[in-house]
């Protein structure tokens, strides 16, 4: 467009930073910052939301407050976009409080404000501050709950290990539940291990996905975990009839403008000798600091399988590799964080003493001395 000799509006800057939001690109959103201070468009309110939204969910979210709080006039746009970047990040008690203040400025909430509340109390535990407020939604705001408040609630109550009280609200939701709804169910018997529950939700939610390959793929771990292996082959011949391929697991991180990409097992990287043999070193020595069992056996399934090192490992000891010492590496993950990564990661960050931070396909986990946000609770 610049090419054409055509100047980029705020519209054109909106739709930027929402493509840097959605890849984790902080720098290139940095630079649109910077490009629209130049155009004198800083008050624009839509441009403001829009630079919330993008450094929340690029995992800066001192620059995010940063303009939240530099905004003369917030409207519910605004409130929701702060409120739903410190909810990502694990922060679920100061979202609360941002809501609870919103309210008392005189915002009223809409659905969207809500989604993002509720989502930030099941992404923290607090669950009965979350059934609080959809309560509320309902008796003292009068908004109608839809098909994604009730998916916040069914994670909210699955987290905490309330499946039947999960199950009993969705029989009892006035609009019909969407695949949402039943995946929020899925994912919870996921972490609770609840089989039967699990095969309930799956029949509903394939119904509405029928080939969104992450339901299946949850299945089949549920059933591993539980040692189903009948349960396992099922799921791979339903996926080979329907010719369903899992998504490869890719991370990547920026480094002087340029983004490294890496997938599990990637060897093709020029660093590679380089970033294995500390991969080898960091593993040897989370294994010592955890007290954990030899994990060679583990590493020899995922090579035999085709995965290899996860994709996460990789990106961040080639940050930890190219980044001066005590500096924040951030890396962005198309799929969720498996146990055995996050328990490496807090192991890492004790050793290395420096923060690490993982956006994985639903959230940040900030890695520091040994610690993660989300407090084990995802």
């Amino acid at each position: 467009m610049e090419t054409a000799g055509v100047c980029p509006d705020a519209v054109t800057f909106v739709g930027v930073l929402s493509s840097c939001a959605n890849l984790g690109a902080v720098s290139v959103g940095h630079e649109v910052e910077q490009r629209i201070e130049s155009s004198r468009l800083g008050l624009n309110p839509f441009l403001n939301n829009a630079l919330i939204n993008m450094y929340a969910r690029c995992g800066n979210l001192v620059k995010a407050r940063a303009n939240f709080d530099g905004m003369p006039v917030k409207s519910v746009v605004s409130w929701t976009a702060i409120i739903g970047g410190y909810g990502m990040h694990g922060y679920g008690e100061i979202a609360v409080e941002l809501f609870d203040e919103m309210i008392k400025s005189g915002i009223r909430p809409d659905g969207a404000a809500f989604v993002s509340v509720l989502c930030a109390c099941s992404h923290a535990g607090l669950t009965e501050k979350g059934l609080e407020y959809f309560s509320e939604m309902k008796m003292k705001h009068r908004l109608q709950p839809g098909p994604e408040h009730y998916s916040c609630v069914v994670d909210l109550l699955g987290r905490a290990g309330r499946l039947n009280e999960a199950l009993e609200l969705i029989k009892s939701m006035q609009v019909k539940p969407d695949g949402a709804v039943w995946g929020a169910l899925l994912g919870a018997c996921k972490i609770h291990r609840n089989v039967e529950m699990a095969e309930l939700a799956f029949e509903r939610v394939i119904e509405f996905e029928p080939t969104n390959i992450g339901y299946y793929v949850l299945l089949s771990n549920i059933y591993s975990e539980a040692e189903n292996l009948e349960g396992v082959l099922k799921v791979r011949v339903m996926m080979r009839e329907r010719k369903l391929k899992k998504d490869p697991g890719f991370s990547y991180v920026e480094y002087k403008g340029r983004v490294h990409l890496f997938l599990a097992g990637d060897r093709s990287h020029p660093q590679k000798k380089e970033i294995y043999r500390m991969v080898d070193e960091l593993e040897a020595l989370v294994k010592k600091l955890a007290g954990c069992k030899d994990n060679e056996e583990r590493r020899n399934k995922e090579a035999l399988i085709g995965m290899g090192v996860h994709s996460e490992k990789l990106a961040i000891v080639f940050g930890l590799l190219n980044s001066e010492p005590g500096t924040e590496i951030v890396v962005i993950k198309n799929l969720r964080m498996c146990d055995d990564c996050h328990l490496f990661f807090k192991g890492v960050s004790k050793i290395v003493t420096r923060q690490l931070v993982v956006r994985d396909a639903t959230r940040f986990h900030h890695f520091r001395d040994g610690h993660c946000s989300c407090k084990d609770y995802w």
